[in-house]
């Protein structure tokens, strides 16, 4: 087992979900069009950066319930969906994400709407 990769699902899993659901978003969707679909692996990249790559299954696997947790916060706060095809598709409230001075307060306000 790396030690590399022990911390970083530490770390992502130690992480407050929702500022990162909301900072991932605007990373994986600044520059795509409203109703237009982003592969979901450019989240994955994302998180990949974030907290590097993991090494063995038990990590792995708990990167991808993350991301999975992030996906459903942002169907949930109809600010993207899942596509048929497995993509992302930006939905028109995540355009007011994307504008926002503080993603994490309006991801909080998206919810609560």
């Amino acid at each position: 087992m790396s030690q590399s990769s022990a911390t970083g699902a530490e770390a992502l899993l130690g992480e407050e979900i929702l500022p990162l659901a909301a900072s991932t978003f605007v990373v994986t969707f600044t520059g795509v069009g409203l109703g237009r679909e982003q592969a979901r692996n450019r989240l994955d990249k994302e998180i990949h950066r974030r907290f590097g790559k993991p090494r063995r299954s038990d990590a792995h696997h708990a990167y991808q319930a993350v991301i999975l947790q992030i996906v459903l916060i942002w169907e949930q706060a109809r600010i993207a969906a899942r596509a048929y095809g497995g993509g992302l598709i930006l939905l028109p409230d995540g355009i007011r994400l994307l504008d926002a001075t503080d993603a994490a307060d309006e991801l909080r306000a998206l919810l609560r709407a």
